[in-house]
């Protein structure tokens, strides 16, 4: 396998951020600086990649609040310039036109729309006031220690919930089969998802009593930096925030403590006052419950206090919310701070930038996650013991071990994968760049490999170009995991449709079931075998993909002249190598065959004669191009395949992929891990054109003249691009590290 306004608002943050900065002065670093962990091989990985590290006290100062946060620290994530980019955000032309379609709709008369420079804004460089000012210079939320255990805890719940709900399933199916009535299959749905499976969840050794009892509010720090005039304010709505606690009435008590020199005041959710108060309710709890479970279920969550706490920490006011007064944990200095290890070393290269956001994620956090993480096995592990025994359906053995080799084959896909710490920063440069070092690597693209094809997006005309070069062991993992769930599906199916029970919808179903199994099963499979194994293994493993807005309009009836001799359509090409063109070829006849075979069954069943069109072909310096004969098809618009001994394209363009492939032949600069590029500059000049063909053409399509306001609302969405250069994401692995490269580009 290779690898109706509100839409608005995110590209409208995007821009913001990059517009923030348009030029800056400071060259970018030649070198790149990894995440450092206290571990041998990533500080290698540091010495080989990064220049000189900066000191605990230059990191200090740069980073803020981050410098108060101990060692320990599992997750940070903070934010500044806050002010600036939202001034940027409501200067930008896309907030405009955001702005303009809340105010009535997509159709704005025209007059209603104020002219560039005559809009009726706020200044800008005002001081936000109220509960954005916290927001506008500096915030930071950090997660402490036992963070990732205690995510980890939930998403073990989560996982379990799913394990549960697809055993409650197949066992309420077995035992609708049983009875022999459909009407108790409701019946049985309601009890597994409703208060069966809270049971199940509390018996549960992973995510029931013994799950609740290690769980606990991890440390949660949320800092907002402050001047110092408006300090006492900022404090008093950050600590009106928290007496809202005082709503639980007598399960919350007040808590005032010191921690490193510094008063914080609160208040503390009292556990055992929530237990006492679920207790009064016991007789009820029992009707489900027996009463050492309750027992149980009461003992731990008389244990799970939280707390809340607000205070100032020299320029910052923080909230903190945690289990314990204990947990709120600050550096007495810099030797004690996050800032002194090598958990933040990614970010020295970037001192002297002008920082939008810093982001770090411990490892074993990560780990911890990502093990915590269920998939699709957990499903089919509960649908598979939920039918293990079951009386009325007959032998499920077979389904059994198919659900075992679908999570079997999830797990050695997953074990493909793998983490590191993560390390991210953001800074304005000519628009927004965002770099960062390590996270999560689901093993999909292979790092090794240098990229061939790279050199097909540098042309100015090209608007998107991707390219990477897939992993070849994930990629069978990969087929070999979804044929499996593709078996398991079917032999499913095939089993509720052998189950007898009545109704209008089953034997609906039952017919249609029946229908393709002697029919179209062995098509199907031929299919899958054709594309997955033939074609899948007869090319390599770089793919490219090209789009460009330089496609010939097709010569469609009642379409202007004009319009269609200067008109322009995308085109859009996949391009990649060939490895085995004899396998190419084994693909298509059978492809070709199977598919005549399949429509002759469907117009047996329909009584409507479907014939399979035979494509027609051109050469071309040794490449042919296969393409199905269609009304007003041209050179430039024509869905087509084009093979030749060493490349193979997917195009809408026979034209678009000769030329992709002749470039490919030349050959160019190789390039490594994935790249991504999406030209604004092209994008807006390929929609000004077409709006003014639009217009020049209205009365010839329309027999009136393009509406004055729709053409206002076009032209004001186009221009919103102006603001706009490109958006490049480079992946790739330096010195082992995972890194990405990001650069939302603004003019």
């Amino acid at each position: 396998m290779k690898t109706h306004a509100s839409w608005l608002w995110i590209p409208v943050v995007a821009l913001g951020l990059g517009a923030c900065k348009k030029k800056e002065d400071a060259k970018a670093p030649d070198t790149k600086t990894p995440v450092a962990e206290a571990v041998e091989k990533v500080k290698d990985a540091v010495a080989a990649v990064t220049g000189k590290k900066i000191g605990p006290e230059e990191r200090a100062a740069k980073l803020g609040f981050v410098r108060h946060l101990p060692q320990d620290t599992e997750v940070v994530l903070a934010f500044y310039n806050g002010s600036k980019i939202a001034g940027s955000v409501k200067k930008s032309k896309l907030w405009k036109l955001v702005q303009q379609q809340m105010t009535g709709g997509v159709v704005i008369d025209a007059e209603d729309i104020p002219e560039p420079g005559q809009e009726d804004e706020p200044a800008f460089d005002a001081e936000p006031a109220g509960v954005s000012a916290l927001f506008g210079s500096e915030f930071t939320m950090a997660m402490g220690k036992s963070t990732g255990e205690q995510a980890g805890h939930l998403l073990t719940l989560n996982r379990r919930m799913g394990y549960f709900q697809m055993r409650g399933l197949a066992r309420a199916f077995a035992a609708a089969v049983s009875s022999g009535e459909v009407a108790s299959l409701d019946a049985s749905l309601m009890s597994a998802y409703g208060s069966e499976l809270a049971k199940d969840l509390l018996k549960d050794p992973q995510s029931g009593i013994t799950l609740l009892e290690k769980a606990k509010m991890p440390p949660l720090y949320f800092a907002f930096k402050t001047k110092e005039e408006d300090r006492p304010a900022a404090a008093q709505q950050v600590a009106a925030m928290v007496a809202n606690t005082s709503l639980l009435g007598e399960m919350v008590e007040p808590l005032s403590v010191e921690i490193s020199g510094n008063r914080f005041e609160g208040s503390k959710i009292l556990g055992a006052k929530i237990s006492a108060t679920l207790a009064e309710g016991r007789e009820a709890m029992e009707e489900e419950l027996d009463a050492a479970t309750v027992d149980q279920l009461l003992a731990a969550i008389a244990k799970k206090d939280i707390v809340v706490l607000s205070g100032t920490v020299g320029d910052h006011v923080l909230l903190f919310i945690g289990a314990s007064a204990d947990d709120l944990k600050l550096a007495a200095g810099l030797s004690q701070s996050i800032v002194s290890t090598e958990s933040l070393a990614f970010s020295d290269d970037y001192a002297g930038k002008d920082l939008a956001m810093l982001g770090y994620g411990q490892k074993a956090a990560m780990d911890t996650l990502i093990q915590s993480t269920g998939g699709l096995s957990e499903m089919t592990n509960g649908l598979r013991d939920g039918l293990a025994g079951a009386e009325g359906l007959g032998d499920t053995r077979d389904l059994e071990a198919l659900f075992q080799i679908v999570a079997e084959r999830e797990a050695a896909l997953r074990k493909l994968g793998g983490n590191e710490a993560l390390g991210m920063v953001a800074y304005f440069d000519q628009g927004l760049k965002i770099e960062s070092y390590g996270g999560s690597d689901g093993g999909m693209i292979d790092w090794k490999s240098s990229n061939k094809l790279g050199h097909l997006g540098d042309s100015e005309d090209v608007v998107l170009f991707a390219d990477v070069t897939g992993d070849a062991v994930y990629d069978e993992k990969a087929r070999d995991y979804f044929e499996a769930i593709f078996e398991t599906a079917y032999a499913l199916g095939m089993k509720v449709a052998d189950a007898p029970l009545a109704g209008e919808d089953l034997v609906q179903y039952k017919e249609m079931a029946k229908l393709f199994e002697t029919k179209f099963r062995p098509d199907m499979a031929a299919l899958w075998d054709a594309f997955a194994s033939d074609f899948g293994n007869s090319l390599g493993q770089e793919s490219a993909w090209v789009i460009d807005f330089k496609g010939g309009a097709p010569a469609v009836p009642g379409v202007p002249a004009k319009l269609l001799a200067e008109g322009k359509i995308p085109r859009i090409s996949m391009i990649a190598p060939v490895t085995d063109r004899a396998k190419l070829s084994a693909s298509w006849d059978k492809m070709n065959t199977t598919l005549t075979g399949t429509l002759a069954k469907i117009s047996e069943v329909t009584g409507e004669e479907i014939p399979m069109q035979k494509p027609m072909s051109s050469e071309r310096g040794g490449n042919t191009t296969w393409f199905f004969p269609m009304p007003f098809l041209t050179d430039d618009f024509v869905p087509s395949v084009t093979v030749g001994d060493k490349w193979f394209a997917a195009s809408t363009s026979k034209n678009h992929a000769l030329d992709l492939i002749a470039k490919a032949e030349a050959g160019g600069k190789s390039r490594d891990g994935f790249w991504l590029n999406l030209n604004f500059k092209a994008l807006e000049t390929y929609a000004g054109e077409t709006l003014r063909l639009v217009e020049e053409n209205a009365v010839a399509m329309t027999d009136a003249p393009l509406d004055a306001k729709n053409r206002k609302l076009a032209a004001d969405a186009i221009a919103t691009l102006a603001d706009l250069d490109r958006l490049t994401v480079h992946s790739r692995r330096e010195s082992g590290v995972l890194r990405s490269s990001v650069h939302f580009k603004t003019r």
